[in-house]
């Protein structure tokens, strides 16, 4: 399951960073670095599964023998509006369901937070101190949030003011909504309210050291967190002046500065993240371990490209059907069909994965392969009478007279078969055939614009009829 990969690498970097934190930095009095330190490494700990980052050159050699056995046939009975997708995907739907149903709790816990927060300005007295609110009402214990402080009807000393003043200055409400809204993508990971716990506490060093910059007497503004060292604390995202951090407040506050020789230790950030980017960023091919095919020299190697992938669906039908999941599928029947007839075939991906087109092209270099056929469906959204099968190739090929030749007894394949029309060959330079150094033809398998193509296509038995004429078509061609 990609999603759960995905957020166990997610919560590994977490986990790293924040120990980097505990270990190196969070005894320093570098209070604004920690705090960029903190909140940098929840980002980059999202960033880094998603990069596409790897200087080893990958072996992009699929043999037909080994991947024939990681792909599941079953005779499917599915309408025609079916999607068709893997075996996974019904272990990834029920972790999403799961997944996102914590999330909207969490957030939906925030959100309430929020409201009580704004509904104590109800009937409250509120006053300006510039572009922050004062507003007294009934609580106990004073805290901003956003750009307001709120405050006792009975009053706070002008300490405590002047620390909740340097909160809204500070900017610590943005902080602390950001760290939330993490904490709900990962509701199931204690890690988060140890981030949480740190990145307030550093704010309150933060905040402390701007009053006694800003000339507060020391020993005055210690008597005002003395007085209440018991103070609970809260779950709701708002900076709060008497906290349970006060005594580390207070250590952070007597203690000597720390050398600023010692911010040359935040470099360390560097070969931690270099480390996790090689062992988690997602490279643009997975590089699989099979057996290498006997005697591909003197193979018929072909290289077949299912068209789209990943967030790119390519066309769709209006109840469903998806062109990445189509030409994903025909492409594996095609594999499965050359291997019947001994015929190597490359696919330039096996799964639900976007790939660059200069990626696809990128194979044709690493194969003296026969031919090259990239897999589409068509779609016209002005008429859905438009229906049949195009092949296109381009003059800018450097086998241009062959790929005519291939593109003519595909289509005389597909003629013969007769499940859907036949439009005939067009020159076009998509980028995908044009930049290719051997036969290359683009084939678009029909519209599903048109229920008749949709239906036709939809049908994965058909599936295996498209792929053995595609073969037939192959085999016939280096004759």
């Amino acid at each position: 399951m990609v999603m759960l990969g995905y957020f166990i690498q997610v919560n590994v970097c977490l986990t790293v960073f924040y120990m980097v934190y505990v270990v190196f930095f969070s005894r320093m009095t570098f209070f604004k670095s920690n705090r960029i330190f903190l909140l940098g490494s929840m980002v980059i700990s999202f960033v880094i599964p998603r990069l596409d980052f790897s200087f080893a050159e990958i072996d992009y050699h699929l043999p037909t023998e080994s991947l024939i056995s990681t792909v599941r046939y079953q005779p499917l009975a599915i309408k025609t509006s079916e999607i068709i997708t893997s075996s996974a995907d019904s272990g990834f739907s029920i972790f999403t369901i799961v997944y996102w149903i914590g999330v909207a709790f969490v957030l939906g816990r925030l959100f309430w937070s929020i409201i009580n927060v704004i509904h104590l300005r109800k009937g409250a007295e509120i006053t300006s101190i510039k572009e922050t609110r004062m507003v007294s009402t009934d609580i106990e214990q004073p805290f901003s949030f956003f750009n307001m402080i709120f405050l006792p009807k009975t009053g706070a000393s002008k300490l405590v003011v002047e620390h909740e003043l340097a909160h809204v200055k500070l900017l610590h409400w943005i902080d602390l909504m950001f760290v939330e809204i993490m904490a709900a993508m990962l509701w199931y990971n204690p890690i988060m309210i140890f981030y949480k716990r740190s990145l307030k506490m550093q704010h309150e060093f933060e905040a402390d050291a701007y009053v006694l910059k800003n000339g507060a007497p020391l020993e005055q503004y210690l008597d005002c967190l003395m007085l209440h060292l018991q103070t609970g604390s809260s779950i709701q995202p708002i900076s709060q002046f008497f906290s349970p951090s006060i005594k580390h407040r207070i250590i952070m506050m007597t203690k000597i500065k720390t050398s600023s020789k010692r911010l040359l230790l935040y470099v360390i950030l560097i070969p931690v993240a270099c480390c996790l980017l090689f062992a988690f960023s997602t490279p643009s091919f997975q590089p699989m371990d099979v057996t290498p095919a006997k005697n591909v020299k003197n193979s018929l190697v072909i290289i077949v490209d299912a068209g789209h992938g990943g967030h790119d669906k390519g066309s769709q039908h209006v109840e469903g059907v998806s062109e990445k999941d189509i030409t994903l599928s025909i492409a594996k029947a095609v594999q499965k069909a050359g291997a019947e007839k001994s015929i190597q075939v490359i696919l330039t991906r096996m799964s639900d994965e976007a790939l660059s087109l200069d990626d696809r092209v990128k194979m044709i270099s690493r194969y003296q392969a026969d031919a090259f056929i990239s897999l589409h469906t068509n779609y016209n959204a002005e008429s859905t009478t438009s229906s049949g099968v195009e092949c296109f190739v381009s003059e800018e090929n450097t086998k241009f007279d062959e790929s005519v030749r291939l593109a003519q007894i595909v289509l005389q394949q597909f003629r013969n078969f007769g499940g859907v029309g036949v439009n005939g060959m067009k020159k076009y330079n998509f980028h995908i055939i044009r930049k290719n150094t051997i036969p290359s033809i683009l084939l678009e398998l029909g519209f599903l614009s048109n229920e008749k193509d949709n239906s036709f296509l939809s049908d994965e038995r058909n599936h295996e009829v498209i792929s053995k004429s595609i073969i037939d078509a192959v085999v016939q061609f280096k004759k």
